[in-house]
């Protein structure tokens, strides 16, 4: 009896053992599996933000570049919708040029910019995020009509600060992009780095119109230059500059429109005639108004070697001298401005 029960007790125990191993060995089974499931994981998760995200949040930026793109678009087309009105209305100029600070009613539109963007629900919520500012850069326009008169020659002329507003993208993964409206052209810069040289693109064209006119009294070819100046005013000293991931808005009033038809105005009849025309645009950018410049000329048919055009490097100007042959010349010189006052602002209205 005593070794029958011996026997027995050894068998539980070697029982209990096999089912203890058993045990053990399942469960590190079960953790090995755990381990390499959270490894495979964690691999693909990296590969997603390593390989992925990047590229993702790169077209994301590219895609709010295009809609930052439209807003300063917008801005372009509510100014010249402006200016269309207060030329044709002068009930709308309610204050001088000289004086645009005036609390008279005035002409008001606003357009909303998305400051910020690229962001990605879940792997990359967070946004890129840009500046707007009125004239925080520089632009003038120079406009000097050589005349003459029965009593000789003489010069008119003017100088106008036309002002700038600038957005200037502050991306994380594309490019960095500057779009700048500057007397009603829209100029796009992606080379930001100072010291380097000028890329910039004229992506909308301003007001200056060359045009052929009728005379048959002139064996050369005559030409009307027309040019409708914007000048953005902005109250602030220093310029006003927000900054943010948001949304803001562009508060737009318009102050006046004057025409300086009168100034270069000339009596043929007498014996005045306009010979040349010096058009000066010192900007930031002056490649763009350099390639501008070469393509309203051409359009209107006019051979490179009838007109000079200046565009030093070491000077942010291009200069525009017209006409430089017999063969060209200028009828009509027709010169106004719009007054816009800008405002930047918090918020989308």
């Amino acid at each position: 009896m005593g070794a029958e029960k011996m026997q027995k007790d050894n068998s539980d125990k070697i029982g209990f053992e096999k089912k203890f191993f058993s045990h053990s060995e399942f469960a590190t089974s079960t953790v090995i599996g755990a381990v390499l499931l959270l490894g495979i994981i964690s691999s693909a998760l990296t590969i997603v933000y390593v390989g992925c995200v990047p590229e993702w949040k790169n077209d994301a930026e590219y895609s709010h570049m295009g809609d930052v793109c439209e807003d300063i678009a917008e801005v372009k087309s509510k100014i010249d919708m402006m200016s269309i009105i207060l030329a044709s209305n002068p009930d709308f100029s309610y204050s001088n040029s000289l004086n645009p600070s005036s609390s008279a009613p005035q002409l008001i539109m606003s357009v909303p910019f998305n400051m910020g963007g690229g962001d990605l629900p879940l792997v990359g919520p967070i946004k890129s995020s840009g500046t707007l500012a009125v004239n925080k850069d520089d632009c003038k326009i120079g406009i000097v009509a050589t005349v003459v008169t029965p009593n000789g020659s003489t010069s008119r002329s003017q100088l106008i600060n036309c002002g700038t507003i600038t957005y200037n993208s502050q991306n994380n993964y594309y490019v960095d992009q500057a779009f700048s409206y500057e007397n009603g052209a829209i100029i796009l810069n992606q080379n930001q780095v100072p010291g380097q040289e000028d890329q910039s693109v004229m992506m909308l064209y301003p007001s200056i119109r060359i045009s052929k006119a009728l005379d048959d009294n002139s064996t050369a070819t005559k030409y009307n230059f027309t040019i409708n100046n914007i000048r953005t005013f902005q109250p602030y000293v220093p310029p006003k500059v927000i900054s943010s991931n948001r949304g803001c808005s562009l508060r737009l009033i318009g102050i006046n429109y004057r025409d300086y038809r009168s100034l270069y105005e000339i009596n043929e009849t007498v014996g005045e005639n306009l010979i040349r025309l010096e058009l000066t645009v010192w900007t930031e950018h002056p490649a763009a108004w350099e390639q501008y410049f070469k393509k309203i000329t051409k359009d209107a048919n006019i051979d490179s070697l009838d007109y000079d055009l200046e565009c030093p490097p070491e000077v942010p100007f291009v200069r525009l001298t017209f006409p430089q042959t017999n063969t060209k010349g200028l009828k009509g010189l027709y010169v106004s401005e719009t007054v816009i006052k800008a405002e930047p602002g918090i918020g989308l209205n």
